[in-house]
């Protein structure tokens, strides 16, 4: 990016700011790998050599990058402390820089959704939301995504002016792209609310949780297939399951499509065509799957997901722990040089603990024999012992008989000890603050 003042979002010289910069992360698609990697620590060593001079904070956290010269040394960069969400709360007016760059656009506040606690409060900046823009535009690039077509927003909205029956409608929703219809509508409303409206708006494609497009999939698939039909479903904020692909595939005849995103980060990894395997953004995020020792994992492991932000320098985060896990995808891409992910796994309370201790991830709970004994539409499987297991699903699955027998002999395999299966319907099986579903909560993950 130049250093050029930032013009203001929808002039003429912002549009080719966006498309610059994704012309030019179309171009890292065809770098050998090695030139990936050195155009990518220059962006650390940027990053850093700012967070040094302008954060209190990051001055002193970040000495040991400085012992030998006035540059920074990427050699000790696994001496940073980890950045935790309890340093945020705590430290933030001194983790925001003293001075923030005129180029780089006036700061703007973002919040976290919440999920994980209570919302927090940061700054990111011009530079930071055209990155993240272009890494979508990269997304809709990959599975052909016509930027003409409208496309219908349901997610979690704070604004309160995006409500039924209306929602709101914005004239662009790919940046860079052309005028298009972009239907955006908050997720706390009841499903037939939500495919009533879907169907009048007939977007060519959905962004939404994979939840609430099994949901739709499952309870509201003949109109929708007859009204609307979505051409591609881009999924956001959750973990997208193999029963999730499988029947908004046989409902809508479309896939799903995956984005690894956060509101600290934006974009983290994109899902590529044809596979399961999700592409790390490179260009705009440095991403560190770790070991509870730190060290970085191997090929098929599993670890905790660190990041850095290379163009948000209004909040800068340098080794933050987001929270996540997710796992190193065990080949590279044929063509591309980025490196790529097998799983996003989840937080650690998505996680059941079996009896010696270790994780057993949704994605290995979710199998297709337990869905077999599961009701249709949305339940939760939450640990709350060692040795019980509550199973919980809403009114929509009037009728389901839970095979206890079977669902106990399922859990007492997977976690390697006897389990005692406490099934129940609830009133409401209730989303998060932020709107998401979590299929797998242990109350006694450490």
């Amino acid at each position: 990016m130049n250093n050029a003042s930032m013009p203001p979002p929808g002039n003429t010289s912002s549009d080719r700011i966006y498309q610059d910069y994704a012309a030019a992360l179309a171009g890292c698609e065809r770098l050998p790998r090695a030139v990936l990697t050195r155009h990518c620590d220059s962006l650390r060593r940027d990053l850093a050599a700012f967070a040094y001079a302008h954060s209190p904070f990051y001055r002193e956290r970040l000495k040991p990058l400085f012992r030998k010269s006035d540059a920074p040394d990427l050699s000790a960069w696994s001496e940073i402390p980890l950045l935790r969400r309890a340093d945020l709360a705590a430290h933030i007016d001194r983790i925001n820089p003293e001075h923030v760059p005129a180029h780089l656009g006036a700061p703007t506040i973002i919040r976290t959704s919440g999920t994980s606690g209570s919302r927090l409060a940061m700054r990111t900046c011009a530079l930071a939301r055209i990155a993240a823009s272009c890494m979508m535009h990269r997304m809709y690039r990959w599975h052909g995504l016509d930027l003409s077509a409208p496309l219908a927003s349901i997610r979690y909205y704070s604004s309160g002016r995006r409500t039924y029956p209306e929602g709101e409608t914005m004239r662009q929703w790919s940046f860079p792209g052309p005028p298009a219809e972009h239907h955006m509508i908050d997720i706390r409303h009841p499903l037939a609310q939500l495919a009533e409206w879907l169907c009048r708006r007939k977007p060519g494609y959905l962004l939404t949780f994979p939840s609430l497009a099994e949901e739709l999939a499952l309870h509201h698939a003949d109109e929708i297939r007859a009204q609307a039909s979505p051409q591609a479903v881009i999924a956001i904020s959750e973990i997208v399951t193999a029963k999730a692909r499988q029947r908004v595939r046989e409902a809508f005849g479309c896939e799903i499509a995956q984005i690894y995103a956060c509101a600290e980060m934006g974009c983290i990894a994109l899902q590529w065509p044809n596979s399961a395997d999700s592409l790390v953004c490179e260009e705009s995020v440095f991403v560190e799957i770790l070991d509870e020792d730190g060290n970085a994992v191997g090929p098929g492991e599993t670890g905790r997901v660190v990041l850095s932000s290379f163009y948000n320098y209004a909040t800068p985060f340098i080794r933050y722990e987001i929270g996540d896990y997710a796992t190193r995808s065990e080949t590279s891409h044929p063509h591309l040089p980025h490196a790529a992910l097998k799983r996003i796994e989840g937080r650690r309370r998505n996680a059941l603990t079996d009896s010696r201790g270790r994780p057993v991830w949704p994605s290995t709970v979710l199998s297709p024999e337990l869905s077999a004994l599961m009701p249709r539409g949305r339940f939760q499987i939450r640990q709350t012992a060692p040795a019980q297991i509550e199973l919980t699903w809403g009114p929509e699955a009037a009728g389901y008989a839970p095979d206890r027998i079977a669902i106990e002999a399922y859990f007492a395999r997977l976690l390697r000890s006897p389990i005692r299966v406490t099934p129940s319907p609830v009133e409401a099986l209730a989303r998060s603050s932020g709107g998401k579903h979590e299929p797998v909560v242990s109350e006694i993950a450490a």
